[in-house]
């Protein structure tokens, strides 16, 4: 089946990746491909977003390796690094491009500005400031993409890019993700567009580049920062930003029908996170925004090939989309959802949400109790102490990340709040906010409720994976049990 290869420029970009791994741990479906290829592009190796979100693609593969079956809709999609592709037979985790150059160098260096002669010098002062040119690139470009462009269109001419082209089959899939109003992300948005495009012999399946279908998701400000010592980026510039940057897209993506799918989103600004020019500082609390930046990817993926035809590198009919809502609130629920983005995540992110919940606080007490039948029946047992223990590791460290998600979002300006990754008690089912479970009498004696209900699920369908080995029956077995809870207890 096809792949996507999916370009993630910037803090933005990671962390949208970082939502999209969240909803396919989840089980929402990515259609048209079974193995996405995730592609960071970050002068700022160092910078909190992207080193999160590098940790949690890693334990993604480690859970999806060990786990994974067709028996469940957990951790279903593949994710591949570059080096991992063709028969290279070298296998890394590495999900980042180096910009070669950058740590060592200040911008004037990377330039050769010190070797132009004078006329050129002073052209070169023209196009940049002093500050740009004694701009230290290591965190980053700091809001300027001015120098983002010059920086980043050695993408074209690293091996990096020859690997991707040469691994890029005609009915592959490309997908940028960055944002508009910073420094990395406007710059690259274009750049890579256009080096793709304009892919040329002798790069290898050139004209698969020329005439790829390519999506992009360009995110409009939505957050500010707070101004202080730690930070020269000014929150007071991004919409001056986003609005020449478009301008720049209307002649040079949109205008040109470079691309295939463009969506935009974006909100109010509002100075909520604390201001750092990048590295481990850079460490922005995850948004809703994001998550919806996250579902356009996966829009894009269902589009059907007749809806993304190219001709001659240039897209037939491009289409442009926004995000919105059913009603507009500062507390979403899942109810608050438009039907088709409450029909993509809503039954997934409450399957995966009770699974979590039952691993972190119930799993290990319980397990213990060999009477459970659904952890001690069968060859392949579930308890605690038969399972891989570095595989129990990486599902908690997972879903730490996980409920950290959940919990960042529900404080951000625009809060996503569906779900209560607090709710650590017996009473499981009630972790939906606004949809409480559904209780009655006969239920109450004689089933139980919560955990005591859950448990006794469990049991029950314990022996229609016992085929399976016990790490991927782990996921199959609560993957179905989450599911007829969430529709039958719960009602979503």
């Amino acid at each position: 089946m096809a792949k996507l290869f999916l370009f993630a420029i910037g803090g933005t970009g990671s962390r949208v990746v970082k939502a999209l791994t969240m909803l396919m741990a989840s089980g929402v479906d990515i259609k048209n491909t079974d193995t996405i290829i995730p592609i960071i592009i970050d002068p700022d190796s160092a910078n909190g977003d992207l080193t999160r979100t590098v940790d949690i693609l890693k334990l993604y593969k480690e859970i999806r390796e060990k786990g994974s079956s067709p028996d469940t809709g957990f951790f279903q999609v593949k994710l591949s690094s570059l080096d991992e592709l063709g028969d290279q037979r070298f296998v890394s985790d590495n999900f980042k491009f180096d910009i070669d150059g950058v740590k060592e160098q200040l911008f004037k260096e990377f330039i050769g500005y010190s070797e132009l002669d004078r006329n050129n010098r002073a052209f070169a002062s023209l196009l940049f400031s002093k500050a740009n040119l004694e701009a230290d690139m290591e965190v980053g470009f700091k809001g300027n993409p001015n120098i983002g462009s010059v920086v980043l269109n050695k993408f074209k001419d690293s091996e990096f890019f020859r690997k991707f082209a040469s691994n890029f089959e005609q009915d592959d899939r490309i997908f940028i993700v960055s944002s508009i109003f910073g420094g990395t992300g406007a710059a690259g948005f274009p750049l890579i567009l256009k080096n793709i495009r304009e892919a040329r012999s002798p790069l290898p399946h050139h004209h698969f580049l020329q005439n790829a279908r390519i999506g992009a998701v360009t995110v409009l400000p939505y957050f500010g920062v707070d101004k202080n010592e730690q930070t020269s980026i000014d929150s007071n510039t991004f919409i001056s930003k986003t609005k020449a940057a478009l301008s720049y897209y209307a002649r040079n993506v949109s205008g040109n029908n470079t691309i295939n799918a463009l969506y935009y989103i974006g909100d109010k600004v509002t100075n909520d996170h604390k201001g750092a020019d990048g590295a481990h500082e850079q460490r922005n609390k995850a948004h809703f925004i994001e998550l919806a930046a996250a579902l356009s990817i996966v829009d894009f993926m269902e589009l059907p090939d007749a809806d993304l035809q190219v001709d001659q590198g240039r897209a037939v009919g491009p289409r442009f989309y926004e995000f919105g809502l059913k009603k507009e609130t500062a507390a979403i629920g899942f109810d608050d959802l438009a039907t088709r983005t409450y029909d993509l995540i809503a039954r997934p992110v409450t399957r995966y949400s009770l699974f979590r919940n039952f691993m972190e606080h119930h799993y290990e007490a319980i397990s213990v109790n060999r009477s459970e039948a659904w952890a001690s029946n069968g060859n392949n047992k579930l308890a605690s102490g038969e399972m891989d223990s570095r595989y129990k590791a990486a599902i908690h460290q997972f879903n730490k990340h996980y409920a950290e998600w959940l919990t960042e979002m529900a404080g951000s300006n625009v809060a996503f709040r569906a779900i209560n990754p607090q709710q650590s008690g017996k009473d499981l089912y009630n972790l939906v906010n606004s949809k409480p479970a559904k209780k009655g009498v006969l239920k109450s004696l004689f089933q139980g409720t919560g955990v005591d209900s859950f448990l006794g699920a469990l049991s029950k369908k314990e022996p229609e994976f016992d085929h399976l080995q016990n790490t991927k029956k782990l996921l199959a077995l609560f993957y179905h049990t989450t599911a007829e809870v969430t529709e039958k207890e719960i009602g979503i």
